[in-house]
C-alpha cells in the first residue's frame, strides 16, 4: 500500500520519534542503498535505547541514547551503502570523521558540496524530505515541515535523482 504523509509545524517530540522509526525499521530491514542529505549534520541521538529495548538489533549498544553515527555504521556493516552529502564546513566534518572510525568505509560513500541545500533521507522503502538538518535544533528545536513517501514509483524516481547526483547503486 502507498502513501503520503505531509506534516507541517511537527512538535519537538514528532520528528525524533519518526526518526527512531524509520531507523529502526532500516536496521530490522535494511535497504540497500541509504542516502541522508543535510547541509548541516551533527552527531544526534536517534534512538532511544536507556531501557535496552533495541539491543536485539545492535547487541553491542549500551543503556544509551544511540547517536546517528551508530546507526549508519550499523547499517555498512550490514551490507547498506550508506551516502552521506553534506556541505565542507569544520561542523559537519566531526560528524563525518566520527562516522568514518565506526562505519564499513566499503559501504560508506561521504559527498561535500559547497551550495548544498537539500535535506531528505532516502531509504528502500521511504523518502523523508523537507526543511530539517539533521542537528538537534533540527530535530527538536525548530518546526520542520517534513513529507514522508512511501510510494514506490516517487522512491525510484529519487533514487535516480540522488544516484545522479551523490553517487551510488539503484536497485
Amino acid at each position: 500500500m502507498s502513501a503520503r504523509y505531509i506534516h507541517s509545524r511537527l512538535t519537538a517530540r514528532q520528528v525524533p520519534d519518526l526518526l527512531q522509526a524509520i531507523l529502526v525499521a532500516e536496521l530490522i530491514a535494511p535497504s540497500q542503498h541509504l542516502w541522508l542529505v543535510s547541509p548541516w549534520i551533527s552527531d544526534i541521538p536517534v534512538i532511544d535505547n536507556t531501557a535496552n529495548t533495541f539491543q536485539a538489533l545492535e547487541p553491542s549498544w549500551y543503556r544509551s541514547k544511540i547517536r546517528l553515527s551508530q546507526v549508519l555504521a550499523s547499517l555498512t556493516k550490514q551490507g547498506s551503502m550508506v551516502c552521506v552529502a553534506t556541505r565542507p564546513d569544520p561542523h559537519n566534518n566531526s560528524f563525518l570523521e566520527t562516522l568514518k572510525t565506526k562505519a564499513d568505509l566499503d559501504y560508506l560513500s561521504l559527498h561535500k558540496a559547497e551550495e548544498l541545500h537539500s535535506k531528505g533521507i532516502l531509504s528502500d522503502s521511504f523518502y523523508l524530505a523537507g526543511s530539517m538538518n539533521f542537528t538537534f535544533n533540527g530535530i527538536t528545536v525548530n518546526q520542520e515541515t517534513l513529507s514522508y513517501e512511501t510510494d514506490p514509483t516517487a522512491i525510484a524516481e529519487q533514487k535516480l535523482n540522488f544516484r545522479a547526483r551523490w553517487g551510488g547503486r539503484v536497485s
